[in-house]
C-alpha cells in the first residue's frame, strides 16, 4: 500500500452511489463536547454534521479533536493521482485512524483539508430548485430595456430523478427588439445500475427576432453518473434522436443525430458559493452536418439561506443550416432558492 503521507491535496470526486446511511457518525470537539448525526463534508476548513436535533450544524474544523464515520469517504490525492475510499474512526485526540484496501495507518487530524460523503439515495420525494431574474432599465440617448429569467428544478425519488428548467430573455433599444426568446426543457433518468442510468429529454426554443425561430430536440440514451456527493456532481449521457429547426418564413427541417449532455456541480466556500455547467454538444448523421451547441456557465452566490445573487453566460450555436446561429448571453440578477 502505497503511503498516505499527502492528505493536505485531498480533494473528493468519486461517488460511491450504493452507500447505505450509518446510524449516526460522532464528532469530539477539543473541549470535550461530543455530537452525533450525519457528517456531510468538510470543506474550507468547516466540518457540517446534519444532526436530528439542530438541523445541519457547521463547525470551525480547528476546534475538531478526532471524529468517526462509518460510511466511506471518496478522496484523490493530487500528487499520486490515486482514487480510493477511506472509513474515518476515531482514535486519540488530533488523530483518526484511515482505512484504505484494508489496512489502516493513523493520521493527524490537521493533515486532513477536505473530504465528501456521497449522497444517498432515498424513496422519499426530494425537491429543489432555483429561480435567477434580471432587469436593467436604462435612460439616456436611447431607452433599453433588459429582461432575463430562468427556471430549474429537481424532483429525485429513489431511482427516478427528474429536471426541468424553462428561460425567457428579452432586450430592447427604443422602439427596436433586439432579443426576445424562451426555452423550455424535461429530462427524465432511471438509475438502473449504480452509477449508469437511462435518461430520455426533450427541448424547446422559440426565438420572435432570428430567423431561426424554432429549435427542437428530442432523445433518449445512456448516462453516467461520475459522482455525486454532498459537494459535487458531475454527470454525462448520450442520447440519439433528432433535432428540427423552423424559420420565419414558415419553413422546416429534421435531422437524425446524436448529442452528448452534460452536468456539472460544485459548491464552495462551505456552500455559499455554486459553480455550475450543463450543455449539450449534437451533430446530425446525415450529409448536411449540422453542429449545436447549447450550453451555459456560471457562478451562484448564497446571500441568505433562501436568496442568491448569480453571474451566467449562455452560449447558443448551430451550424450547417442555411441560417447559422451563433448567440451568446450574460446575465446577471438576483435569485431565489429552495
Amino acid at each position: 500500500m502505497r503511503s498516505v503521507t499527502s492528505f493536505t491535496s485531498l480533494l473528493v470526486v468519486g461517488c460511491f452511489a450504493g452507500v447505505q446511511q450509518a446510524a449516526a457518525d460522532t464528532v469530539w470537539l477539543n473541549n470535550g463536547d461530543r455530537l452525533s448525526g450525519t457528517i456531510r463534508y468538510l470543506s474550507d476548513g468547516r466540518l457540517a454534521i446534519e444532526t436530528a436535533y439542530a438541523g445541519t450544524v457547521t463547525l470551525d474544523w480547528k476546534a475538531v479533536s478526532t471524529l468517526a464515520s462509518d460510511n466511506p469517504v471518496n478522496v484523490e490525492n493530487k500528487q499520486t493521482g490515486e482514487h480510493y475510499q477511506v472509513r474515518l474512526s476515531s482514535s486519540d485526540p488530533g488523530y483518526v485512524w484511515v482505512e484504505r484496501n484494508e489496512q489502516e495507518q493513523q493520521v493527524s487530524i490537521k493533515r486532513i483539508d477536505e473530504f465528501m460523503k456521497a449522497r444517498v439515495r432515498s424513496d422519499r420525494l426530494a425537491w429543489s430548485g432555483n429561480v435567477d431574474a434580471g432587469v436593467k432599465v436604462k435612460k439616456a440617448s436611447t431607452k433599453t430595456d433588459d429582461y432575463s429569467f430562468a427556471l430549474n428544478t429537481k424532483l429525485n425519488q429513489g431511482k427516478w430523478r427528474q429536471d426541468i428548467g424553462a428561460t425567457y430573455n428579452r432586450e430592447q433599444e427604443n422602439e427596436s427588439v433586439n432579443t426576445d426568446n424562451y426555452s423550455l426543457r424535461y429530462a427524465v433518468d432511471y438509475l438502473f445500475r449504480e452509477q449508469f442510468f437511462w435518461q430520455a429529454r426533450a427541448t424547446y426554443k422559440r426565438d420572435w427576432v432570428e430567423n431561426l425561430s424554432r429549435q427542437a430536440l428530442i432523445g433518449t440514451g445512456p448516462g453516467y453518473q461520475l459522482w455525486d456527493t454532498e459537494l459535487s456532481a458531475f454527470s454525462l449521457s448520450v442520447l440519439a434522436g433528432a433535432f428540427e429547426y423552423g424559420y420565419s418564413e414558415d419553413r422546416d427541417e429534421r435531422h437524425f443525430g446524436g448529442s452528448l449532455r452534460w452536468n456539472y456541480q460544485r459548491y464552495l466556500l462551505g456552500k455559499s458559493v455554486t459553480l455550475y455547467s450543463n450543455g449539450d454538444a449534437g451533430h446530425s448523421l446525415d450529409d448536411d452536418g449540422v453542429f449545436m451547441l447549447d450550453a451555459e456557465v456560471g457562478l451562484r452566490y448564497s446571500l441568505t439561506s433562501w436568496s442568491t445573487l448569480h453571474l451566467g453566460y449562455h452560449r447558443n450555436l448551430v451550424s450547417g443550416i442555411p441560417d447559422t446561429l451563433n448567440e451568446g448571453i450574460f446575465s446577471t440578477g438576483l435569485g431565489l432558492k429552495w
